[in-house]
């Protein structure tokens, strides 16, 4: 039997494992921002197609991984967005709030590129 490890959903599989370790070994919020009581980030996505993932809203708290990579939530892509960025200059500024946009960089079937757009807000709750 011959293993396939270049197949889009090895890939893919490969590029989570790697968020999974990252995740891991990122500090806890209370360490990386300790003026900081919570942050929540807001998703909404649009597309070109009928079927959208859902809003999604996701509170860090202090004991929570200071992670902000998040995998494309098509089941079929490889992509993922990286708000590190945005979440660095919001609290490097003493700003509360922050928007923006992000297309996924990502491939889905048959190398296609990714069309998902996020669009997101971040929100933070200081000590």
């Amino acid at each position: 039997m011959k293993l396939v490890l270049n197949s889009p959903a090895a890939i893919r599989n490969a590029a989570r494992e790697k968020q999974k370790r990252d995740r891991a070994a990122a500090p806890v919020l209370s360490a990386r921002y300790p003026q900081l009581a919570t942050l929540q980030l807001e998703f909404d996505f649009s597309d070109q197609g009928d079927f959208l993932p859902s809003p999604q809203v996701v509170i860090f708290h202090p004991p929570a991984r200071a992670y902000f990579r998040f995998a494309c939530p098509y089941n079929d892509c490889n992509g993922e967005f990286d708000l590190t960025a945005p979440v660095n200059e919001m609290i490097s500024s003493n700003a509360h709030n922050a928007e923006g946009e992000q297309r996924c960089a990502g491939k889905r079937h048959g190398e296609a590129p990714c069309t998902l757009n996020l669009e997101y807000s971040i929100s933070a709750q200081r000590n």
